[in-house]
């Protein structure tokens, strides 16, 4: 897919927002809504829109399907181990709640998409469920909750033997609505899509079918913004860089990283599974299949992001 031109004959620019589940959430709250949270995140994305882009907003729904998937789990209800489902409902839970608040803000309208995402059956993640989801549970309830099919691992959490689902992340191939959603911001509309990573869909025999599967977001962002021909990925999370040795006493921001050395540095371990790793993962296949622009920064300072006084920078080399 390739950009069209503005009425002023300008080309228009296309951006993917990433953000996470975890930026609308205030833990302290026990909100996976908080007010203020929700406002910084359409802030976030009223930055970019007044930086002349036009916007696609993806999200996490961690924390809320989590608490989605615990009421489905202890009242035994069989849609606890229809993942497709589960992420079908955050869509629209968090689509819903997003969308408003940054049409308030912005006076745009936001339009939710609900988006499936294409991946294998044949994925090598459905034979070894890794990705942890929703929240710890004892060894007895995981017994109990077994019955009805969900696979759990063993956690060590601080000294305490816990257990905590898990599924397969199969890598996504095709966003199944992209050409819509490049169609839409095309004509300059405000887009939220590719929730919770997006619906995790087959193609059997020519017709689609859902799978009990979580898509990583980060790297459905970056399958989207590839596929939109976007001209940056800018992934929204909790600290201002990325760090080498992260939360160590010889911690080192990154501000300008290589394809090549992201690579290096991701095969060395450098960076945390499940947490930040997934993050430089999408921004490094982005940029090394677009040679456009990828930043991971903070929610608050997107603006210095943008401008390049903070973030990590991805370049192609």
């Amino acid at each position: 897919m390739h950009g069209g031109f503005n009425k002023e004959g300008l080309k228009i620019r296309k951006a993917v927002v990433a953000l996470g589940g975890n930026a609308l959430e205030d833990p302290l709250k026990g909100s996976n809504f908080d007010p203020e949270r929700l406002k910084v995140a359409a802030s976030a994305v009223d930055t970019v829109l007044q930086a002349g882009y036009s916007v696609a907003v993806t999200h996490g729904n961690g924390p809320q399907a989590g608490e989605l998937l615990q009421a489905l789990l202890l009242s035994g209800n069989p849609l606890a181990t229809r993942l497709d489902i589960v992420v079908a409902m955050t869509q629209a839970q968090i689509g819903y709640a997003l969308s408003q608040e940054i049409e308030n803000l912005t006076k745009k309208r936001a339009y939710v998409v609900c988006t499936r995402v294409l991946v294998s059956s044949k994925d090598s993640a459905f034979q070894r469920p890794t990705k942890p989801i929703g929240k710890y549970y004892t060894e007895a309830e995981a017994k109990k909750l077994q019955s009805l099919g969900v696979n759990f691992k063993r956690f060590d959490v601080k000294g305490s033997t816990l257990y905590r689902q898990v599924v397969p992340s199969p890598e996504p191939l095709e966003i199944v609505e992209g050409e819509l959603i490049f169609r839409m911001l095309e004509q300059g509309l405000l887009v939220v899509s590719c929730g919770g990573g997006g619906i995790p869909v087959v193609l059997e025999d020519g017709s689609f079918k859902g799978v009990n599967a979580v898509i990583d977001k980060d790297l459905a962002s970056a399958k989207l913004a590839e596929s939109i021909n976007a001209d940056l990925l800018l992934i929204l999370t909790s600290v201002d860089y990325v760090f080498e040795n992260y939360d160590k006493p010889n911690q080192r921001a990154l501000t300008k990283l290589a394809t090549r050395e992201a690579r290096k540095m991701l095969e060395s371990g450098v960076f945390e599974e499940g947490s930040i790793a997934p993050k430089v993962l999408a921004c490094t296949r982005f940029v090394e299949k677009t040679g456009k622009t990828a930043i991971i920064t903070s929610l608050e300072r997107v603006k210095e992001g943008l401008n390049g006084e903070v973030g990590t920078h991805f370049f192609k080399g």
